[in-house]
């Protein structure tokens, strides 16, 4: 026979923290750190401002003009698809390339350019950085 759980006894919060996919601190869990550090004396707490991350930062610097976006990436790539390769690529990704082509293009674009449009801005962008992550890792062969 099955053993009968109270409903009182479940705790609803860890069930649900339990299917967090990030990485995010349950409320909770942030609230009873906040009471443990109020709790000691003689320790005192020194605000410091948040940080931007990263990303925020490289997506400020990199704010451009609807125009500047058009004639960076909805252009038609120099060579064709066929002399490409296959890559496969997230379903959502996908959807959303496609919608960008459809509508912001006018479907005069193809899926191919518009992706070695992206590469091609990314790899100018961020060449040096690349450079020199490669160099740190690969190891000179004499």
């Amino acid at each position: 026979m099955a053993k009968k759980l109270k409903i009182d006894t479940i705790d609803e919060n860890f069930i649900i923290n339990s299917f967090r996919q990030d990485d995010s601190v349950p409320p909770t869990v942030e609230k009873q750190a906040e009471v443990r550090e109020e709790d000691k004396p003689g320790e005192e707490e020194i605000p410091m401002p948040p940080k931007p991350s990263v990303e925020e930062t490289r997506r400020r610097k990199q704010k451009t003009k609807d125009g500047d976006y058009q004639e960076l990436f909805l252009k038609e790539a120099e060579i064709s698809a066929r002399f490409g390769k296959t890559v496969y690529v997230r379903k959502v990704y996908h959807e959303r390339i496609q919608r960008i082509v459809r509508i912001i293009a006018k479907d005069e674009v193809s899926l191919f350019s518009y992706i070695d449009n992206v590469l091609a801005h990314h790899f100018a962008t961020f060449q040096d950085d690349i450079t020199a992550l490669y160099n740190e890792r690969n190891d000179s062969i004499f």
